[in-house]
């Protein structure tokens, strides 16, 4: 028991990290967050923290006790694969004409630092929250390691670092894209090309186009789970990665768990701040 209280922290960061690649996570959240990013093309990091914000919302106040939270959309699981299939669908149009979710009230500040496209990114971070609290049993118990040793604000930071751990390898990849200027690269800049019907003209990006295939397939993948009554499922080798991610991770906590707690706090918060910081001077 000391050595789980030990590293309750670091093992709900690792823990993050493991269940990106849980069937419910990785089958959502990243093709989500891939579309959307490959379409702002530029401040990715920023998008990052939006996106980031959306999962958030949802999964923090599960880990903080919200349980009835979680248990409304496990029992609507279908429904929400529903729901999220169709709007998938829908921002696939709308990333074809180069459109974005202009119905979605956002703060002008993130308005200003991350354009229009950061409505439809901050959605998609709530929907994958919501798509993705099957992976909170794993949060819940480590939230509750924290509270039974009395200390609020450990409980917050151990729902952080979950959170932060299942986005962090999104945020390595915003970091060197944004740092190597990537966006300046010929595949991302792309090409806007006139495609003709009948007597109209209709131009469209090369970028917007992927994004709008990638929301299409990601559409079509969910509709077709949840009326199958799959909505968990994955492929052979996915689970043989998520298998071989949790028995590394519990090989490295063995070692890290020497590490006093508060000093992974600091650390985690301190890169955390390190990636807001650098978001911000982009």
């Amino acid at each position: 028991m000391d050595f789980i209280f030990s590293a309750s922290i670091i093992a709900s960061f690792f823990a993050g990290m493991v269940a990106l690649f849980a069937p419910c996570c990785i089958t959502v959240l990243l093709p989500a967050y891939l579309g959307s990013t490959f379409r702002a093309k530029n401040n990715i990091l920023r998008m990052t923290f939006v996106f980031f914000a959306g999962i958030a919302l949802i999964l923090i106040p599960i880990g903080l006790g919200a349980a009835g939270l979680a248990k409304v959309f496990q029992s609507f699981h279908k429904e929400l694969y529903i729901v999220g299939g169709t709007l998938m669908l829908l921002l696939a149009i709308l990333a074809v004409l180069g459109k974005g979710l202009s119905f979605i009230p956002m703060p002008r500040k993130a308005m200003r630092q991350t354009g229009s496209d950061a409505k439809s990114v901050f959605l998609l971070g709530i929907f994958s929250g919501a798509a993705t609290s099957c992976c909170a049993p794993v949060l819940a118990g480590a939230v509750t390691l924290a509270v039974i040793s009395g200390v609020f604000w450990k409980a917050l930071i151990v729902v952080f670092a979950y959170v932060f751990g299942m986005t962090f390898p999104l945020f390595i990849a915003a970091y060197f894209y944004d740092k190597f200027q990537l966006d300046k690269s010929r595949i991302i800049k792309g090409t806007v090309w006139n495609i003709k019907v009948a007597d109209r003209s209709f131009f469209i990006h090369s970028t917007n186009l992927f994004s709008g295939i990638l929301f299409f397939a990601i559409g079509i993948t969910l509709l077709m789970l949840a009326f199958t009554g799959n909505a968990f499922w994955a492929p052979s080798f996915q689970a043989e990665i998520g298998t071989s991610l949790a028995q590394w991770s519990q090989d490295l906590l063995r070692i890290f768990a020497k590490i006093p707690d508060i000093v992974w706090g600091f650390l985690i918060l301190g890169i955390f701040s390190f990636f807001l910081l650098r978001a911000k001077k982009n």
